[in-house]
């Protein structure tokens, strides 16, 4: 019998692909000791991974763990994460929760939740480390395919750039990488278990293998050799990370899916050096210019802004939506700036008002899809290859390799065959596309 035989957990996560990948390895780690793993109804156990990258994402996450007390009322109530990391013990405590857990502790939490059951330990609790000090890898792992078509996998924690806006090194800690032998077991299970695409995540994956003798490159390279893996994808890359050993690697990989999310934060010179982000606009340009060299032309470039930086005036702001649309960016996330106290940005002048912010964000957000719009209309009249992730009435549909929504009509064939085409990977003839998603015709899919 396993300690946590059929004890009923229910996990929550808010913010970033790492968050995801953490939040489903920590219900992996409760089913292994026998916990059941649920979505709705009554739970014992509820655990929320925080985010607190910004104002938002705080009160995102007080209101989801209020939420989660009274969903079950008698539950034990979990918060981890950022957002513990954050915040003095005072202020998680009257929010309710059971037990507290910062960062590089979330293995852990079965091991407390246990102690606190058996009244080895007593609740509240409060965990955390100093990750400014301590280099310490959180194991985590993932077993369980919950996704079938997809995983994320976790390879690397923590930053040491320090950019003037940003809070995560402080809440995330200094770089740390997972081993890379580690990385490729967890692959190889997930792909055993039925996994077809796998995302590699990190706070700041360019930094994976940092004082280690291997570096990313060389995990692409093994994983690119697993058996059965059929896509390869990056959550988000910094643009300095991109360097020719990498992008060598990704040219040559033949599961390697072309498109990188290469976060970008400004297009104006002033800002980008206001935000310590190291690199230039020219520099920036040529990075991606050396991307298309490698990866061709056809690559889907994706990227990040922050919308009114203080000091980002109307000039800067244009500056950055013109360079964008110059660069030939695809999808495009865009971000308000907001304040993060103890960040070198929180005490800078020329702050904007809420409503310019608003304008600009629309403005942004409005150019973002016709940018989309334009990167996927190239795909007109070709072929692309699609991972068929769910059916809809009598469409498939999936991700193309370039990373854009693809609707497959099967009309023309007659009605859908009873079969499961979740993971199967096919071939369409792309004849529309609309708001950045593609329409098109079945042309072949493979094991029918």
């Amino acid at each position: 019998m396993k300690s946590l035989d059929g004890l009923k957990v229910k996990v929550k996560s808010l913010g970033c692909r790492t968050n995801i990948y953490e939040a489903e390895a920590i219900a992996d780690s409760f089913r292994k000791k026998g916990a059941v793993i649920v979505d709705d109804g009554d739970f014992d156990v509820g655990i929320l991974v925080s985010c607190a990258v910004t104002g938002t994402a705080e009160k995102k996450c007080r209101q989801a763990i209020r939420h989660m007390k009274k969903e079950s009322p008698k539950s034990m109530a979990i918060l981890c994460g950022c957002y513990v990391q954050a915040k003095p013990d005072a202020e998680l405590l009257s929010l309710g929760a059971d037990i507290c857990v910062g960062n590089r502790l979330k293995a852990d939490l079965p091991r407390l939740v246990e102690g606190v059951i058996k009244g080895e330990l007593k609740s509240p609790l409060v965990m955390k480390l100093d990750v400014l000090r301590h280099e310490k890898w959180d194991p985590l792992e993932l077993s369980k395919v919950n996704f079938h078509t997809r995983s994320f996998v976790k390879i690397q924690d923590g930053c040491d750039l320090f950019c003037s806006y940003c809070i995560v090194p402080y809440l995330r800690g200094r770089p740390v990488s997972r081993n890379l032998r580690d990385v490729i077991a967890e692959v190889e299970g997930l792909v055993d278990q039925g996994c077809q695409e796998v995302v590699l995540t990190g706070v700041h994956l360019g930094l994976y293998g940092k004082g280690h003798d291997f570096d990313l490159a060389d995990l692409v390279d093994a994983l690119s050799k697993v058996k059965g893996l059929r896509r390869l994808r990056f959550g988000s890359i910094e643009p300095l990370a991109l360097n020719d050993k990498l992008l060598v690697a990704l040219a040559e990989s033949e599961i390697f899916c072309p498109h990188l999310h290469v976060p970008l934060q400004s297009g104006d010179a002033r800002i980008l050096k206001l935000m310590n982000r190291g690199y230039s606009p020219v520099e920036f340009a040529s990075i991606i210019s050396n991307v298309r060299r490698y990866l061709g032309d056809d690559v889907h470039v994706s990227t990040d802004i922050i919308v009114g930086f203080p000091g980002e005036d109307e000039a800067a702001f244009a500056s950055t939506l013109n360079f964008i649309r110059d660069l030939g960016i695809g999808r495009l996330h865009v971000f308000p700036f907001s304040p993060r106290k103890g960040t070198r940005a929180y005490d800078m002048p020329g702050r904007l008002q809420k409503c310019e912010i608003a304008n600009r964000m629309n403005r942004a957000l409005e150019e973002g899809g016709k940018l989309l719009q334009r990167y996927a209309s190239i795909w007109m009249n070709r072929k692309v290859d699609v991972l068929i992730e769910r059916c809809k009435g009598s469409k498939l549909l999936g991700l193309s390799r370039h990373y854009l929504e693809t609707e497959i009509d099967w009309d023309a064939k007659g009605k859908l065959p009873e079969r499961n085409y979740k993971g199967l990977e096919c071939k369409v003839c792309v004849a529309e596309a609309r708001h950045g998603i593609l329409y098109g015709a079945l042309s072949d899919i493979k094991d029918l």
